[in-house]
Protein backbone atom coordinates (compact mmCIF):
# COMPACT_ATOMS: atom_id res chain seq x y z
CA UNK A 1 0.00 0.00 0.00
CA UNK A 2 1.43 3.32 -0.77
CA UNK A 3 1.81 6.13 1.57
CA UNK A 4 -0.97 7.81 -0.29
CA UNK A 5 -3.28 5.01 0.24
CA UNK A 6 -2.61 5.24 3.83
CA UNK A 7 -3.61 8.35 4.02
CA UNK A 8 -6.89 7.90 2.65
CA UNK A 9 -7.81 4.80 4.75
CA UNK A 10 -6.81 5.26 8.84
CA UNK A 11 -9.42 7.01 9.38
CA UNK A 12 -12.31 6.59 6.88
CA UNK A 13 -14.05 4.77 9.47
CA UNK A 14 -13.61 6.98 12.12
CA UNK A 15 -17.26 8.48 13.53
CA UNK A 16 -14.89 11.83 14.63
CA UNK A 17 -14.91 12.84 11.24
CA UNK A 18 -18.87 11.74 10.37
CA UNK A 19 -19.37 15.55 9.30
CA UNK A 20 -15.95 15.35 7.13
CA UNK A 21 -17.08 11.85 5.45
CA UNK A 22 -20.69 13.34 4.57
CA UNK A 23 -18.77 16.25 2.50
CA UNK A 24 -16.53 13.50 0.61
CA UNK A 25 -20.11 12.01 -0.68
CA UNK A 26 -21.02 15.42 -1.80
CA UNK A 27 -18.39 16.24 -3.46
CA UNK A 28 -17.95 12.76 -5.41
CA UNK A 29 -21.32 13.24 -6.80
CA UNK A 30 -19.94 16.98 -8.10
CA UNK A 31 -16.89 15.46 -9.47
CA UNK A 32 -19.30 12.66 -11.50
CA UNK A 33 -21.11 15.45 -12.80
CA UNK A 34 -18.24 17.79 -13.39
CA UNK A 35 -16.66 14.52 -15.55
CA UNK A 36 -19.50 14.21 -17.50
CA UNK A 37 -19.58 18.11 -18.63
CA UNK A 38 -15.98 17.40 -19.99
CA UNK A 39 -17.30 14.22 -21.65
CA UNK A 40 -19.62 16.37 -23.54
CA UNK A 41 -17.06 19.03 -23.63
CA UNK A 42 -14.61 16.67 -25.50
CA UNK A 43 -17.31 15.15 -28.14
CA UNK A 44 -18.37 18.61 -28.91
CA UNK A 45 -14.91 19.26 -30.25
CA UNK A 46 -14.06 15.93 -31.23
CA UNK A 47 -17.54 13.96 -32.38
CA UNK A 48 -20.75 16.19 -32.24
CA UNK A 49 -21.82 17.38 -35.41
CA UNK A 50 -22.16 20.85 -35.72
CA UNK A 51 -26.32 20.53 -35.79
CA UNK A 52 -26.10 19.78 -32.16
CA UNK A 53 -24.41 23.02 -31.08
CA UNK A 54 -27.72 23.99 -29.83
CA UNK A 55 -28.88 20.88 -27.79
CA UNK A 56 -25.56 20.30 -26.63
CA UNK A 57 -25.10 23.93 -25.21
CA UNK A 58 -28.60 23.18 -23.28
CA UNK A 59 -27.52 19.79 -21.64
CA UNK A 60 -24.39 21.79 -20.80
CA UNK A 61 -26.48 24.38 -19.08
CA UNK A 62 -28.36 21.48 -17.64
CA UNK A 63 -25.87 19.92 -15.71
CA UNK A 64 -23.40 23.47 -14.75
CA UNK A 65 -26.86 24.55 -13.07
CA UNK A 66 -27.53 20.95 -11.10
CA UNK A 67 -23.75 20.90 -10.40
CA UNK A 68 -23.84 24.41 -9.04
CA UNK A 69 -27.13 23.87 -6.91
CA UNK A 70 -25.71 20.85 -5.21
CA UNK A 71 -22.07 22.67 -4.70
CA UNK A 72 -24.25 25.79 -3.23
CA UNK A 73 -26.34 23.61 -1.20
CA UNK A 74 -27.03 25.03 2.39
CA UNK A 75 -26.12 21.92 3.91
CA UNK A 76 -22.91 21.39 2.84
CA UNK A 77 -21.80 24.90 3.98
CA UNK A 78 -22.94 23.32 7.65
CA UNK A 79 -21.23 20.07 6.83
CA UNK A 80 -18.15 22.28 6.31
CA UNK A 81 -18.58 24.17 9.80
CA UNK A 82 -18.59 20.96 11.38
CA UNK A 83 -15.95 19.52 9.89
CA UNK A 84 -13.57 22.39 10.99
CA UNK A 85 -14.15 21.21 14.74
CA UNK A 86 -12.98 17.37 13.42
CA UNK A 87 -9.43 18.73 12.52
CA UNK A 88 -7.50 17.26 15.12
CA UNK A 89 -8.32 13.65 13.89
CA UNK A 90 -7.82 14.18 10.02
CA UNK A 91 -4.46 13.27 7.92
CA UNK A 92 -2.68 15.61 6.17
CA UNK A 93 -4.86 14.43 2.50
CA UNK A 94 -8.21 15.72 4.80
CA UNK A 95 -7.12 18.81 5.89
CA UNK A 96 -6.01 19.80 2.51
CA UNK A 97 -9.46 18.38 0.94
CA UNK A 98 -11.14 20.09 3.57
CA UNK A 99 -9.43 23.27 2.56
CA UNK A 100 -9.99 22.84 -1.43
CA UNK A 101 -14.30 22.01 -0.21
CA UNK A 102 -13.78 25.10 1.70
CA UNK A 103 -12.47 26.95 -1.25
CA UNK A 104 -14.81 25.71 -3.67
CA UNK A 105 -17.93 25.90 -1.68
CA UNK A 106 -17.22 29.99 -1.18
CA UNK A 107 -16.38 30.53 -4.91
CA UNK A 108 -19.42 28.70 -5.51
CA UNK A 109 -22.05 30.29 -3.48
CA UNK A 110 -20.89 33.60 -4.38
CA UNK A 111 -22.25 33.39 -8.00
CA UNK A 112 -25.98 32.85 -8.25
CA UNK A 113 -27.42 29.86 -9.66
CA UNK A 114 -29.40 31.66 -12.49
CA UNK A 115 -26.12 33.81 -13.07
CA UNK A 116 -23.54 30.42 -13.56
CA UNK A 117 -26.55 28.64 -16.00
CA UNK A 118 -26.27 32.12 -18.08
CA UNK A 119 -22.50 32.05 -18.06
CA UNK A 120 -22.69 28.54 -19.35
CA UNK A 121 -24.78 29.22 -22.02
CA UNK A 122 -23.06 32.13 -23.33
CA UNK A 123 -20.25 30.08 -22.98
CA UNK A 124 -21.03 27.67 -24.74
CA UNK A 125 -22.70 30.13 -27.83
CA UNK A 126 -20.37 32.00 -27.35
CA UNK A 127 -17.37 29.31 -28.47
CA UNK A 128 -19.70 28.01 -31.31
CA UNK A 129 -20.28 31.16 -32.80
CA UNK A 130 -15.81 31.53 -32.80
CA UNK A 131 -15.70 27.94 -34.58
CA UNK A 132 -18.12 29.39 -37.49
CA UNK A 133 -16.83 32.96 -37.53
CA UNK A 134 -13.17 32.59 -37.53
CA UNK A 135 -12.79 30.81 -40.69
CA UNK A 136 -14.59 33.80 -42.12
CA UNK A 137 -12.19 36.28 -40.27
CA UNK A 138 -16.17 37.78 -39.21
CA UNK A 139 -14.87 39.44 -35.83
CA UNK A 140 -18.51 41.67 -36.04
CA UNK A 141 -20.39 38.62 -36.33
CA UNK A 142 -18.87 36.80 -32.48
CA UNK A 143 -18.61 40.49 -31.15
CA UNK A 144 -22.02 40.26 -29.48
CA UNK A 145 -21.43 37.18 -27.85
CA UNK A 146 -18.45 37.92 -26.72
CA UNK A 147 -19.47 41.00 -25.25
CA UNK A 148 -22.78 39.32 -23.12
CA UNK A 149 -20.16 36.64 -22.20
CA UNK A 150 -17.49 38.95 -21.14
CA UNK A 151 -20.35 41.08 -18.80
CA UNK A 152 -21.79 37.73 -17.09
CA UNK A 153 -17.89 36.87 -16.83
CA UNK A 154 -17.39 40.18 -14.90
CA UNK A 155 -20.31 40.01 -12.68
CA UNK A 156 -19.36 36.30 -11.65
CA UNK A 157 -15.85 38.17 -10.82
CA UNK A 158 -16.92 40.62 -9.01
CA UNK A 159 -18.95 38.40 -7.04
CA UNK A 160 -16.65 35.62 -6.30
CA UNK A 161 -13.98 38.82 -5.19
CA UNK A 162 -16.48 40.27 -2.93
CA UNK A 163 -17.29 37.10 -1.09
CA UNK A 164 -14.14 35.64 -0.93
CA UNK A 165 -11.82 39.08 -0.32
CA UNK A 166 -10.45 39.60 -3.32
CA UNK A 167 -8.56 42.88 -4.09
CA UNK A 168 -9.88 43.03 -8.10
CA UNK A 169 -12.55 40.63 -10.66
CA UNK A 170 -8.96 39.94 -12.51
CA UNK A 171 -7.41 38.74 -9.00
CA UNK A 172 -11.40 36.49 -9.19
CA UNK A 173 -10.43 35.13 -12.61
CA UNK A 174 -6.93 34.29 -11.96
CA UNK A 175 -7.42 32.37 -9.11
CA UNK A 176 -9.75 30.16 -10.43
CA UNK A 177 -7.01 28.66 -12.58
CA UNK A 178 -4.19 29.13 -10.35
CA UNK A 179 -4.95 28.68 -6.52
CA UNK A 180 -3.90 31.83 -4.64
CA UNK A 181 -2.47 33.82 -7.99
CA UNK A 182 -2.67 37.61 -7.67
CA UNK A 183 -1.94 40.43 -10.41
CA UNK A 184 0.06 42.17 -7.58
CA UNK A 185 2.32 39.32 -7.37
CA UNK A 186 3.08 38.07 -11.23
CA UNK A 187 3.00 41.54 -12.39
CA UNK A 188 6.73 42.27 -11.77
CA UNK A 189 7.88 39.18 -12.96
CA UNK A 190 6.32 39.52 -16.13
CA UNK A 191 7.03 43.07 -16.12
CA UNK A 192 10.89 42.09 -15.49
CA UNK A 193 10.79 39.49 -18.44
CA UNK A 194 9.38 42.32 -20.72
CA UNK A 195 12.21 44.19 -19.95
CA UNK A 196 15.11 41.42 -20.70
CA UNK A 197 13.48 39.27 -23.52
CA UNK A 198 13.04 42.07 -26.64
CA UNK A 199 16.75 42.22 -26.75
CA UNK A 200 17.00 38.55 -25.87
CA UNK A 201 15.08 37.65 -28.90
CA UNK A 202 16.68 40.29 -31.66
CA UNK A 203 20.47 38.51 -29.86
CA UNK A 204 18.80 35.03 -30.73
CA UNK A 205 17.14 35.84 -33.75
CA UNK A 206 20.72 37.63 -35.46
CA UNK A 207 22.81 34.47 -33.81
CA UNK A 208 20.78 31.58 -35.28
CA UNK A 209 21.79 29.00 -38.34
CA UNK A 210 19.00 28.38 -40.32
CA UNK A 211 17.90 24.90 -40.90
CA UNK A 212 17.68 22.99 -43.73
CA UNK A 213 13.83 22.83 -45.43
CA UNK A 214 12.47 19.63 -44.48
CA UNK A 215 10.86 19.39 -47.83
CA UNK A 216 7.14 18.05 -48.46
CA UNK A 217 4.95 17.86 -45.22
CA UNK A 218 4.16 14.19 -44.52
CA UNK A 219 0.71 12.98 -44.78
CA UNK A 220 -1.97 13.49 -41.89
CA UNK A 221 -1.56 9.55 -41.70
CA UNK A 222 2.01 9.21 -40.90
CA UNK A 223 2.05 12.11 -38.64
CA UNK A 224 -0.55 10.38 -36.72
CA UNK A 225 1.32 7.20 -36.58
CA UNK A 226 4.89 9.59 -35.27
CA UNK A 227 2.75 10.78 -32.70
CA UNK A 228 1.49 7.43 -31.53
CA UNK A 229 4.95 6.64 -31.43
CA UNK A 230 6.13 9.13 -29.34
CA UNK A 231 2.60 8.72 -26.62
CA UNK A 232 3.76 5.02 -26.56
CA UNK A 233 7.18 5.67 -25.55
CA UNK A 234 6.13 8.45 -22.97
CA UNK A 235 3.86 6.14 -21.29
CA UNK A 236 0.40 7.65 -22.30
CA UNK A 237 -2.20 5.25 -23.23
CA UNK A 238 -5.24 7.42 -23.20
CA UNK A 239 -7.33 8.35 -26.48
CA UNK A 240 -5.78 10.52 -29.26
CA UNK A 241 -7.95 12.54 -31.81
CA UNK A 242 -7.97 15.77 -33.70
CA UNK A 243 -10.26 18.79 -32.72
CA UNK A 244 -9.62 22.59 -34.16
CA UNK A 245 -7.69 23.25 -30.48
CA UNK A 246 -5.34 20.64 -29.27
CA UNK A 247 -6.41 20.21 -25.46
CA UNK A 248 -6.43 17.55 -22.61
CA UNK A 249 -9.52 16.28 -20.72
CA UNK A 250 -10.07 12.70 -17.96
CA UNK A 251 -8.26 10.76 -15.54
CA UNK A 252 -6.50 7.81 -14.83
CA UNK A 253 -8.19 5.11 -17.33
CA UNK A 254 -9.44 7.66 -19.34
CA UNK A 255 -7.69 10.35 -20.27
CA UNK A 256 -7.60 11.80 -23.41
CA UNK A 257 -6.01 14.54 -25.79
CA UNK A 258 -6.26 15.99 -29.17
CA UNK A 259 -3.74 17.70 -31.76
CA UNK A 260 -4.57 19.37 -34.76
CA UNK A 261 -2.66 19.08 -38.78
CA UNK A 262 -2.46 22.33 -39.73
CA UNK A 263 1.12 23.19 -39.81
CA UNK A 264 3.19 22.47 -43.21
CA UNK A 265 5.93 21.61 -40.68
CA UNK A 266 5.08 18.19 -39.01
CA UNK A 267 7.22 18.85 -35.87
CA UNK A 268 4.78 21.30 -34.83
CA UNK A 269 1.51 19.36 -34.97
CA UNK A 270 3.23 15.77 -35.15
CA UNK A 271 5.63 15.88 -32.37
CA UNK A 272 5.77 18.97 -30.01
CA UNK A 273 1.92 19.31 -29.59
CA UNK A 274 1.42 15.98 -28.98
CA UNK A 275 3.87 15.69 -26.38
CA UNK A 276 2.99 19.16 -24.52
CA UNK A 277 -0.71 17.50 -24.79
CA UNK A 278 0.59 14.18 -23.67
CA UNK A 279 2.42 16.03 -20.22
CA UNK A 280 -1.18 17.34 -19.59
CA UNK A 281 -2.67 13.72 -19.98
CA UNK A 282 0.20 12.02 -17.76
CA UNK A 283 -0.38 14.31 -15.24
CA UNK A 284 -3.88 13.48 -15.11
CA UNK A 285 -2.77 9.87 -15.56
CA UNK A 286 -1.10 9.76 -12.47
CA UNK A 287 -2.00 11.78 -9.60
CA UNK A 288 -3.26 10.07 -6.79
CA UNK A 289 -6.14 7.47 -7.72
CA UNK A 290 -7.06 7.03 -4.07
CA UNK A 291 -7.92 11.04 -4.04
CA UNK A 292 -9.58 10.56 -7.45
CA UNK A 293 -12.93 11.82 -6.87
CA UNK A 294 -12.54 14.27 -4.27
CA UNK A 295 -10.48 17.87 -4.78
CA UNK A 296 -7.44 17.15 -3.13
CA UNK A 297 -7.04 14.88 -5.96
CA UNK A 298 -8.11 17.32 -8.33
CA UNK A 299 -5.00 19.03 -9.69
CA UNK A 300 -6.83 20.88 -12.66
CA UNK A 301 -8.65 23.02 -9.96
CA UNK A 302 -5.23 23.97 -8.02
CA UNK A 303 -2.93 25.36 -10.80
CA UNK A 304 -2.94 25.51 -14.57
CA UNK A 305 0.46 26.80 -13.70
CA UNK A 306 1.69 23.77 -12.47
CA UNK A 307 -0.08 21.51 -15.01
CA UNK A 308 1.35 23.74 -17.73
CA UNK A 309 4.58 23.16 -16.56
CA UNK A 310 4.20 19.24 -16.80
CA UNK A 311 3.15 19.90 -20.45
CA UNK A 312 6.13 22.22 -21.18
CA UNK A 313 8.68 19.82 -19.74
CA UNK A 314 7.99 17.16 -22.18
CA UNK A 315 7.18 19.75 -25.04
CA UNK A 316 9.83 22.63 -24.72
CA UNK A 317 12.63 21.35 -22.46
CA UNK A 318 12.67 17.73 -23.97
CA UNK A 319 10.80 17.95 -27.11
CA UNK A 320 13.00 20.64 -28.07
CA UNK A 321 16.06 19.29 -27.04
CA UNK A 322 19.08 17.86 -29.19
CA UNK A 323 19.02 14.25 -27.09
CA UNK A 324 15.54 13.85 -28.28
CA UNK A 325 15.99 14.71 -32.26
CA UNK A 326 19.11 12.08 -31.85
CA UNK A 327 16.16 9.40 -30.95
CA UNK A 328 14.05 10.85 -33.44
CA UNK A 329 15.54 11.30 -36.66
CA UNK A 330 16.26 7.99 -37.61
CA UNK A 331 12.50 7.26 -36.58
CA UNK A 332 11.51 10.11 -39.02
CA UNK A 333 13.52 8.92 -41.54
CA UNK A 334 12.43 5.50 -41.82
CA UNK A 335 8.69 6.68 -41.59
CA UNK A 336 8.84 9.22 -44.28
CA UNK A 337 10.92 7.73 -46.52
CA UNK A 338 14.07 9.82 -46.29
CA UNK A 339 17.28 8.76 -47.06
CA UNK A 340 19.86 7.50 -43.99
CA UNK A 341 22.35 10.44 -45.18
CA UNK A 342 19.66 12.85 -45.89
CA UNK A 343 21.01 16.59 -44.60
CA UNK A 344 17.92 17.72 -43.52
CA UNK A 345 16.80 14.90 -41.30
CA UNK A 346 20.14 14.61 -39.09
CA UNK A 347 19.25 15.65 -35.18
CA UNK A 348 21.54 18.97 -35.43
CA UNK A 349 19.02 19.45 -38.54
CA UNK A 350 16.10 18.68 -37.19
CA UNK A 351 17.17 20.74 -33.39
CA UNK A 352 17.73 24.11 -35.36
CA UNK A 353 14.17 23.34 -36.93
CA UNK A 354 12.65 22.98 -33.81
CA UNK A 355 14.15 26.00 -32.49
CA UNK A 356 13.83 28.69 -34.59
CA UNK A 357 13.27 31.91 -33.22
CA UNK A 358 10.70 33.64 -35.47
CA UNK A 359 8.59 36.78 -34.55
CA UNK A 360 5.07 35.42 -36.12
CA UNK A 361 1.72 36.20 -35.32
CA UNK A 362 0.11 32.79 -34.43
CA UNK A 363 0.52 31.64 -30.26
CA UNK A 364 0.37 28.07 -30.93
CA UNK A 365 2.85 28.23 -33.80
CA UNK A 366 5.32 30.57 -31.82
CA UNK A 367 9.20 29.49 -30.89
CA UNK A 368 9.99 29.19 -27.16
CA UNK A 369 11.88 32.62 -27.12
CA UNK A 370 8.95 34.43 -28.78
CA UNK A 371 5.61 32.72 -26.62
CA UNK A 372 6.10 34.53 -23.48
CA UNK A 373 5.81 37.90 -25.96
CA UNK A 374 2.37 36.55 -26.93
CA UNK A 375 1.14 35.71 -23.26
CA UNK A 376 2.04 39.10 -21.94
CA UNK A 377 0.10 40.81 -24.83
CA UNK A 378 -2.99 38.41 -24.03
CA UNK A 379 -2.24 39.19 -20.05
CA UNK A 380 -2.79 42.61 -20.80
CA UNK A 381 -5.46 43.05 -22.93
CA UNK A 382 -7.65 40.28 -20.88
CA UNK A 383 -7.14 42.85 -18.05
CA UNK A 384 -8.04 45.52 -19.42
CA UNK A 385 -11.38 43.81 -20.80
CA UNK A 386 -12.40 42.83 -16.99
CA UNK A 387 -11.22 45.87 -15.61
CA UNK A 388 -13.45 47.64 -17.84
CA UNK A 389 -10.57 49.81 -20.05
CA UNK A 390 -10.67 48.06 -23.37
CA UNK A 391 -14.32 47.82 -24.67
CA UNK A 392 -15.00 44.23 -27.03
CA UNK A 393 -15.35 46.74 -30.39
CA UNK A 394 -11.88 48.28 -29.45
CA UNK A 395 -9.99 44.67 -29.07
CA UNK A 396 -9.02 43.97 -32.64
CA UNK A 397 -7.73 47.45 -33.12
CA UNK A 398 -5.39 46.61 -29.62
CA UNK A 399 -4.62 43.56 -30.18
CA UNK A 400 -3.00 44.71 -33.75
CA UNK A 401 -1.21 47.64 -31.40
CA UNK A 402 0.34 45.43 -29.01
CA UNK A 403 1.67 43.31 -31.98
CA UNK A 404 3.43 45.95 -33.55
CA UNK A 405 4.74 47.16 -30.54
CA UNK A 406 5.94 43.56 -29.27
CA UNK A 407 6.66 42.11 -32.24
CA UNK A 408 6.95 44.58 -35.34
CA UNK A 409 4.20 42.80 -37.59
CA UNK A 410 0.23 43.81 -37.70
CA UNK A 411 -1.66 40.98 -38.75
CA UNK A 412 -3.58 40.81 -42.01
CA UNK A 413 -6.89 39.83 -40.36
CA UNK A 414 -8.70 39.37 -36.87
CA UNK A 415 -8.50 35.14 -37.60
CA UNK A 416 -4.68 35.39 -37.21
CA UNK A 417 -4.95 38.13 -34.84
CA UNK A 418 -7.48 38.54 -31.81
CA UNK A 419 -9.39 35.97 -32.86
CA UNK A 420 -6.60 32.78 -32.81
CA UNK A 421 -7.36 31.27 -29.42
CA UNK A 422 -10.34 29.76 -27.83
CA UNK A 423 -10.22 30.72 -24.64
CA UNK A 424 -12.07 34.30 -24.23
CA UNK A 425 -14.76 32.85 -26.63
CA UNK A 426 -15.05 29.66 -24.27
CA UNK A 427 -14.75 32.06 -21.10
CA UNK A 428 -11.46 31.09 -19.89
CA UNK A 429 -10.46 34.82 -18.72
CA UNK A 430 -7.62 34.74 -16.36
CA UNK A 431 -6.25 31.85 -18.09
CA UNK A 432 -3.10 32.71 -20.22
CA UNK A 433 -1.04 34.02 -17.64
CA UNK A 434 -0.77 30.59 -16.74
CA UNK A 435 1.18 29.17 -19.82
CA UNK A 436 3.73 31.57 -19.18
CA UNK A 437 4.34 30.48 -15.20
CA UNK A 438 4.23 27.05 -16.42
CA UNK A 439 6.84 27.85 -18.61
CA UNK A 440 8.68 29.33 -16.23
CA UNK A 441 8.09 26.22 -13.72
CA UNK A 442 9.11 23.92 -16.44
CA UNK A 443 12.59 25.50 -16.31
CA UNK A 444 13.31 25.16 -12.79
CA UNK A 445 11.72 21.58 -12.54
CA UNK A 446 14.04 20.47 -15.35
CA UNK A 447 16.57 22.02 -13.99
CA UNK A 448 16.04 19.57 -10.45
CA UNK A 449 15.68 16.40 -13.01
CA UNK A 450 18.66 17.30 -14.63
CA UNK A 451 20.06 17.38 -10.94
CA UNK A 452 18.79 14.13 -9.66
CA UNK A 453 19.36 11.81 -12.84
CA UNK A 454 22.33 13.18 -14.28
CA UNK A 455 22.19 10.96 -17.01
CA UNK A 456 19.01 12.24 -18.67
CA UNK A 457 20.23 13.78 -21.73
CA UNK A 458 21.80 9.56 -22.47
CA UNK A 459 18.26 8.18 -21.52
CA UNK A 460 16.30 10.72 -23.69
CA UNK A 461 18.65 10.07 -27.17
CA UNK A 462 18.43 6.65 -26.31
CA UNK A 463 14.51 6.49 -26.13
CA UNK A 464 14.14 6.29 -21.95
CA UNK A 465 11.56 8.40 -20.96
CA UNK A 466 10.74 6.49 -17.96
CA UNK A 467 12.72 7.88 -15.72
CA UNK A 468 11.16 11.64 -16.62
CA UNK A 469 8.10 10.56 -15.90
CA UNK A 470 8.57 8.34 -12.58
CA UNK A 471 10.52 11.56 -11.67
CA UNK A 472 7.27 14.07 -12.22
CA UNK A 473 5.05 11.16 -10.93
CA UNK A 474 7.32 11.23 -7.44
CA UNK A 475 7.69 14.92 -6.89
CA UNK A 476 4.62 16.20 -8.48
CA UNK A 477 1.96 14.01 -9.42
CA UNK A 478 1.22 12.10 -6.46
CA UNK A 479 1.07 15.42 -4.67
CA UNK A 480 -2.19 16.48 -5.94
CA UNK A 481 -3.80 19.15 -4.32
CA UNK A 482 -1.99 18.27 -0.89
CA UNK A 483 0.26 21.69 -0.99
CA UNK A 484 -0.79 25.18 -2.65
CA UNK A 485 0.73 25.48 -5.87
CA UNK A 486 3.93 27.80 -4.95
CA UNK A 487 4.94 24.61 -2.68
CA UNK A 488 4.78 22.22 -4.79
CA UNK A 489 7.15 23.53 -6.92
CA UNK A 490 9.22 24.37 -3.98
CA UNK A 491 9.37 20.98 -2.74
CA UNK A 492 10.08 18.99 -6.09
CA UNK A 493 12.85 21.85 -6.73
CA UNK A 494 13.91 23.10 -3.73
CA UNK A 495 12.96 26.91 -4.21
CA UNK A 496 9.90 28.94 -5.09
CA UNK A 497 10.09 30.29 -8.09
CA UNK A 498 12.34 32.56 -9.68
CA UNK A 499 12.73 33.69 -13.27
CA UNK A 500 16.49 33.69 -13.28
CA UNK A 501 15.67 30.49 -13.90
CA UNK A 502 13.84 30.63 -17.15
CA UNK A 503 16.67 33.06 -18.55
CA UNK A 504 19.33 31.04 -17.63
CA UNK A 505 17.64 28.11 -19.75
CA UNK A 506 16.95 30.21 -22.46
CA UNK A 507 20.60 31.70 -22.78
CA UNK A 508 21.90 28.32 -22.67
CA UNK A 509 19.61 27.29 -25.30
CA UNK A 510 19.52 30.26 -27.89
CA UNK A 511 22.30 32.31 -26.76
CA UNK A 512 25.33 30.11 -25.69
CA UNK A 513 24.39 27.13 -27.44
Amino acid sequence: MTDTALHRTTADSSPRLAAYHALEGHFAELCHLGRALSLLSWDRAVMMPKTGAAARGKQCSTLVQIRHKKLTDEKIGDLLQAAATETAAMSDWQHANLREMTRLYRRAVAVPNDLAAALSRAANACETKWEEARPENDFAGVEPYLLELLSLTRQSGQAIADACGMDNIYDAMLDEFDMGARYQDIAPLFADLEKWLPDAVNRAIEKQTPPLPLGQTPSVALQEKLGRFLLEKMGYHGRFDTSSHPFSTGRHGDVRITTRYTSDDFTVDGVLTVMHEAGHGLYDMQVPEEWDEQPVGGVFDLSMAVHESQAMVWERQIGQSLPLWRFLAPYCRDLFGRADDDPAFQPENLYRNVNMVKKDLIRVEADEMTYPLHILLRTKLEKAMIDGDLEIKDLPAAWNDEMQDKFGITPPNDAQGCMQDVHWYGGHFGYFPSYLLGAMNAAQVFQSIRRDIPEIDTDIAAGKFDPVRIWLRENIHSRGCLNMPRDIIKEATGDYLKLENFQNHLTARYLEG
